[in-house]
């Protein structure tokens, strides 16, 4: 007969009830991770392409502001919002979204400026 002195660690099923909640939390966190970072690099080509098509030399703010949106809608981003201004020297275009949400909900914003195309003397 074995005395209480010759168990050691704690069982298979407490060890499972103990790890399972551990990991499932890690792989949540590392999904939530990965998920904001592929909806800040969307927000961030949006933000490019749409001051791209803006500054072009026939570019408006309008067709900056469709471009961007058309980027923007790869489905990493929700409540998108796209803000376009175009001046005779630069071109700003931001884009704000939220992040698509499993564990905590968070925004992201990315801005780009460019300079605009204009005809110069020679």
């Amino acid at each position: 007969m074995h005395g209480r002195g010759d168990q050691r660690g704690l069982t298979q099923a407490v060890q499972a009830v103990v790890l399972f909640p551990l990991a499932l939390g890690v792989f949540l966190g590392l999904l939530q991770w990965s998920l904001h970072a592929w909806a800040h690099s969307t927000a961030l080509a949006a933000a490019q392409e749409g001051a791209a098509v803006a500054a072009a030399f026939d570019g408006t703010a309008d067709l900056g502001r469709t471009a961007a949106a058309r980027v923007a809608a790869n489905g990493s981003l929700s409540a998108v919002s796209v803000r376009v201004t175009r001046s005779s020297a630069t071109t700003e275009a931001t884009v704000r979204g939220r992040v698509v949400t499993i564990i905590w909900a968070r925004d992201v914003s990315a801005t780009a400026r460019v300079p605009t195309e204009r005809v110069t003397g020679s």
